[in-house]
This record gives structure tokens, C-alpha cells and sequence, in this order.
């Protein structure tokens, strides 16, 4: 069986990451503004939602159960972001 799912939600993960981190120090690469951080958001929901296809689709391996393990992350960057701004 093909690893597709697993390997898509495993980089959109850490593209989304990364591209929401970027309008944070001390990477601060400011080119969208808030929208930076949206649309990071939006691509590392993504890779989550692939992730659980991956899962359902019951793919051979551990990559999927790391993708799994990041939704972790996203709580976390949501919970600081809330007590950095004070709004989500």
C-alpha cells in the first residue's frame, strides 16, 4: 500500500507551521501581516484533516501517527497566540 496520505500531511504540517510562525520573532518575515498567519493555519488544518484520511484509510507505517501527534501543536500555537494577542 502506498504512503501518499501519510507523506502530503506530514509536509503540510510543517508548511503551516512554519509559514504561521514566520510574522513571529526572530523569523519576522512580515509580507501578509495577519493573513500570514491565517492562511499557515489553514495549510497545517489541512495536513490534519489528511492525516485522519491516512488514518481511516488505515495506511502501513508511522508517519501517520506523528501527523496525528502534531494536533498537539496546533493547540499549543493556538493557546499562544490567545495569550499573545488576547484574541484568536
Amino acid at each position: 500500500m502506498n504512503r501518499k496520505y501519510s507523506k502530503y500531511s506530514i509536509i503540510l504540517i510543517v508548511d503551516g507551521i512554519f509559514i504561521a510562525y514566520m510574522g513571529f520573532p526572530p523569523i519576522n518575515i512580515d509580507f501578509l501581516g495577519w493573513w500570514e498567519i491565517i492562511i499557515g493555519f489553514g495549510i497545517y488544518s489541512t495536513g490534519i484533516v489528511i492525516g485522519f484520511i491516512a488514518f481511516v484509510k488505515k495506511e502501513k507505517g508511522f508517519i501517520k501517527y506523528i501527523s496525528l501527534l502534531s494536533i498537539s501543536l496546533g493547540v499549543i500555537f493556538l493557546a499562544i497566540l490567545y495569550a499573545i494577542v488576547g484574541r484568536i
